[in-house]
């Protein structure tokens, strides 16, 4: 447990570490950072059976979603990161005599509270970005997953980093309100909308900027005329894989009315055929327990069916559960977000029902849309509110994809990880206005004395600028300039 003293001398020491790293060039940082990369190929084995033993997720899915997405992501940030730090150039076509260049500074200490299911790549996605940015990281991992914390100690080794940059700090929600309290410059933090909505209220007394990655209970639309097989693979994978501990897993089954003993029944079939030992990983967290047995408890007081698993296959992993039934929707475990491997399913009739049923509920991080008709679903699609929307796949796969930015909306979070986005989100802007050839530039015509000549000018730079009309901009054109001269002459002390 981390005491006060320990947390103010980590923000003391990283403030020094982050002054001497943001002075490195962004170009020569990424090839710092790069070399991480290399060094979890070269030590895979072992950082796969890291995440194995301690998150408990499959081989398969430690190698796909925890080492080869966090390669992968670093490597991108590593190539195009340093040309969206660069400073740019802004025209300024009403100030010609003017230059004025935007800057991408970096916040300076950033926190980052990193979630138990993805103990690896999330923390490792924004450890990477903000060192890229030119901040320094303190880092609170999971007190669920601490090994895998202090792995990313073992990843930064080699890098070649100033000492302190980063710092791990472990412990419970306890030590994260202490870290808060010691005033990082910004925040970005993973997990539950209860925990979220504590974060934001410590980080407002300060204030301190947050971006908030919390979930949600999202939602697949299954259209009359999709792929029955394909759609009903990806239900079962979208709401199954690391055992239903997923952000963005499927939580909610739309299906058109037509189509939904048929395809629920291949759904079923599916997931009654996953094998414990192979496909689903076990429950990380023991207090997911109660929440499982809170929301399967409540689907059976409503007289709902389960249709296939609903109890424990070993005493650390739940069976595939799917649930249907009249007065689904106000069912815990269509409302709330389960974390874990079961799936609730309604029906629709209309297009336009579907959409209804996706939008009841507040926030959305992904949502998926079936349909052999792309331009059907395309226009579901664009009706949806969430931060990503895939059309005949899971969205899921897309947090992998380091060139898309990540987030959600509503309760679902705010703000964006990855690509782009997410990386300029980790600086400050900063425009630095010069005169253009070193000169000194001119006393203004809207300073001090105003009169009605002044008064002129400044009406016809607002006739120039606002006017949507070719005629009537080279008409305030030419009067600017006539104002102006007047102005000039009327009063020489400009």
């Amino acid at each position: 447990m981390a005491h006060d003293d320990v947390i103010t001398l980590r923000y003391q020491v990283a403030r020094r570490a982050q002054a001497q790293w943001a002075a490195v060039p962004a170009a020569q940082r990424a090839r710092q950072l790069a070399r991480a990369a290399d060094w979890m190929l070269d030590h895979a084995d072992e950082v796969i059976a890291t995440i194995v033993h301690e998150n408990g997720k499959r081989p398969v899915e430690a190698l796909g979603h925890e080492l080869s997405a966090s390669v992968a992501n670093i490597r991108w940030l590593c190539e195009h990161g340093p040309a969206a730090l660069r400073p740019q150039d802004v025209p300024l076509p009403l100030m010609p005599h003017r230059r004025a260049e935007l800057r991408r500074e970096p916040w300076g200490v950033v926190l980052v509270i990193a979630p138990w299911n993805f103990p690896l790549s999330i923390p490792l996605g924004h450890v990477f970005a903000a060192l890229l940015a030119g901040n320094a990281v303190i880092l609170k991992p999971s007190e669920i997953t601490p090994t895998i914390g202090a792995l990313i100690d073992d990843i930064l080794a080699d890098c070649g980093l100033p000492a302190n940059l980063v710092g791990l700090v472990q412990g419970d929600g306890k030590v994260g309100q202490r870290l808060i309290a010691g005033r990082p410059d910004k925040i970005l933090f993973t997990g539950s909308l209860a925990t979220g909505r504590k974060v934001m209220e410590a980080a407002a007394a300060v204030p301190i900027p947050v971006c908030m990655e919390l979930g949600g209970v999202d939602a697949m639309i299954v259209l009359p005329d999709a792929d029955l097989d394909l759609a009903s693979s990806a239900a079962v994978w979208g709401s199954m894989f690391n055992g239903g501990q997923v952000c963005a897993s499927v939580e909610r089954l739309l299906v058109h009315e037509s189509i939904r003993e048929a395809f629920v029944g291949r759904v079923v079939d599916k997931a009654r055929s996953l094998e414990p030992a192979t496909d689903l990983g076990r429950i990380t967290a023991p207090r997911q327990r109660d929440v499982y047995d809170r929301h399967l408890a409540d689907a059976r007081e409503r007289g709902l069916t389960i249709r296939c698993g609903g109890d424990y296959c070993t005493p650390d992993t739940l069976a595939p559960t799917v649930v249907e039934g009249e007065g689904i929707e106000d069912a815990a475990v269509y409302r709330e977000e389960t974390f874990g491997p079961m799936l609730a399913v309604r029906s629709f009739r209309r297009d336009d029902d579907a959409v209804r049923m996706h939008e009841e509920l507040d926030g959305g991080l992904t949502a998926s849309v079936f349909s052999r008709n792309e331009a059907r679903a395309a226009a579901v699609a664009s009706r949806l509110s969430a931060g990503l929307v895939s059309i005949n796949d899971v969205a899921a796969t897309l947090h992998a994809l380091p060139q898309l930015p990540w987030g959600g909306v509503g309760s679902s979070g705010f703000g964006r990880s990855h690509g782009i986005e997410g990386l300029v989100a980790l600086t400050r802007s900063k425009v630095v206005d010069t005169p253009r050839a070193g000169g000194l530039g001119f006393k203004r015509p809207w300073w001090f004395p105003y009169d009605a000549t002044q008064r002129e000018v400044i009406a016809a730079h607002a006739r120039l600028v606002g006017s949507g009309s070719l005629r009537k901009r080279a008409r305030a054109a030419a009067d600017l300039g006539r104002s102006t001269l007047r102005l000039l002459l009327r009063h020489p002390r400009l």
